[in-house]
């Protein structure tokens, strides 16, 4: 029997340990959309089919999702195997084609997945334009490239994933170029927790899909009385049109390499810490909103080192909107404020229900997967060569990441009049600096202009839909 709309929507989460109900879906989907890998180590080989292949391509395809592409029924299974016996799982796989790629292998344009982001691609200027985004020439050139398919290899013994690497890579020469590869690894601090390059814990805030996952988060907030980090199966699966099965679902996913200017971010931070007379540890959270160790700033002044929270939104932070916003903990520029509002748009006196508008906030949320790349010392403050590979899938590009980049960390005027841009992910008008003349929140409210060049510079990356095993496994037929 086929999911259902009320399947789709549900916000319990699909139990790994006892998936009678959602089997067939389990079975036909890929893994690592409903949960992370999880593995420390990842390879991203990014490919163009050769000419005049498509036979050969589509039996390779076919070949690869047989023997290693990674179904989330294979992933909960060995997850269960490593909690239970300390099993060590197989190298992770998944397989991804963008719109070029259907096109490259015939695919009919009615059979190519809808999302129109996707199938403009992330080099058409109208995309690029909406996101902010360099100029095509400015990026990595292997990302220059027409790409049709990506590769994603991950595992936690790095000599076992180079070796399978090796072995994919030499199968692939007969139907393919690789036209770029990425080696990422989980950057982590010295007490272990996962972090980015600029030192802050990183991927606390996930919408969750899975049972076990949602217990957990729920034992270490204690409620989700102030936020539910719970998702429907829908904010993330997009039924795939070339599926076999009545539960064949894809979900698309988005790519994206971010430089980071580690130095330049900790030379500002030490700058904004001298003009505001507090910590620098503080004047990285009102960059952020939140602590290195995932603190959130409108909770506490100071890190509380202890188990990270998810369980807070704005409620308690004073705020005028209108001409002079006055958030006293957490700027409303802060990244995490602005890519995730958590109910500010329903805090405008414009704003006929809260409520309503926090569910359409939720709406536009994404599951991230990103992993680091470059330098793996964190002592280090590099300023070019090192930085994330920013992964995220979701149902629908357009209203989801897309959204997200050019609808709110783009525009000085969300979530209120003036406030500035994401200043960790914005992207100002080309040839821009990030500027930010409003309220700077804790200790007093402090209201100064700070300005500086771009931390973060976007190097390439491209729309993918994530087939399902059904398709790919029959894609010769």
């Amino acid at each position: 029997m086929a999911l259902t709309e009320k399947d789709l929507n549900s916000l319990e989460g699909i139990d790994f340990d006892n998936i009678v109900k959602y089997q067939k879906l389990l079975e036909d989907l890929q893994g690592n959309i409903l949960k992370g890998h999880g593995r420390n180590h990842s390879v991203h080989l990014f490919i163009k089919f050769k000419p005049e292949k498509v036979a050969e391509a589509k039996k390779w395809i076919q070949e690869f999702a047989d023997k290693s592409v990674t179904s989330a029924l294979l992933q909960a299974k060995e997850a269960l195997q490593y909690r239970e016996k300390s099993i060590k799982g197989s190298v992770f796989a998944n397989f991804f084609l963008s719109v070029k790629g259907y096109e490259y292998l015939e695919v009919p344009r009615f059979k190519i997945p809808g999302s129109q982001p996707f199938r403009y691609g992330m080099k058409n200027e109208s995309v690029k334009n909406y996101l902010g985004d360099p100029p095509v020439d400015e990026w990595d050139h292997g990302l220059q490239q027409e790409i049709h398919a990506l590769i994603l290899l991950a595992d936690d013994d790095v000599v076992d994933l180079h070796l399978k690497v090796d072995e994919i890579s030499q199968k692939l020469q007969t139907v393919a170029d690789i036209v770029q590869r990425e080696n990422g690894f989980i950057l982590k601090n010295i007490v272990g927790q996962a972090i980015e390059h600029f030192g802050f814990a990183d991927g606390i805030s996930q919408p969750l899909f899975v049972k076990r996952e949602i217990e957990k988060a729920r034992i270490n907030s204690g409620s989700f009385d102030k936020w539910d980090p719970r998702a429907p199966l829908n904010l993330v699966l997009a039924k795939d049109p070339n599926g076999k099965t009545e539960d064949s679902y894809g979900s698309y996913l988005v790519y994206r390499k971010l430089e980071q200017n580690v130095k330049g971010f900790r030379d500002d931070q030490r700058k904004l810490a001298q003009t505001l007379g507090i910590k620098d540890e503080l004047a990285g959270a009102l960059v952020v909103g939140r602590f290195t160790d995932g603190t959130p700033v409108v909770d506490s002044d100071s890190p509380k080192g202890t188990t990270q929270t998810n369980n807070f939104n704005y409620d308690e932070d004073p705020q005028e909107f209108g001409l002079t916003p006055k958030p006293t903990k957490c700027p409303f520029h802060a990244h995490i404020r602005k890519t995730n509002p958590r109910g500010d748009t329903g805090r405008v006196e414009s704003s006929p229900d809260f409520q309503q508008s926090l569910d359409i906030e939720k709406k536009h949320r994404i599951a991230r997967r990103a992993i680091s790349y470059g330098e793996n010392d964190i002592t280090k403050e590099p300023e070019t060569g090192s930085g994330l590979l920013f992964l995220c899938f979701q149902a629908d590009p357009e209203n989801q990441f897309n959204f997200i980049q050019g609808g709110w960390a783009n525009q000085k005027n969300f979530v209120a009049v003036n406030v500035g841009l994401d200043p960790v992910i914005g992207q100002p008008a080309p040839g821009g600096t990030q500027k930010w003349p409003q309220t700077w929140g804790a200790p007093d409210t402090q209201e100064v202009e700070f300005s500086f060049e771009l931390w973060v510079k976007m190097k390439g990356g491209e729309y993918f839909f994530t087939p399902s095993l059904s398709y790919l496994k029959n894609i010769s037929a």
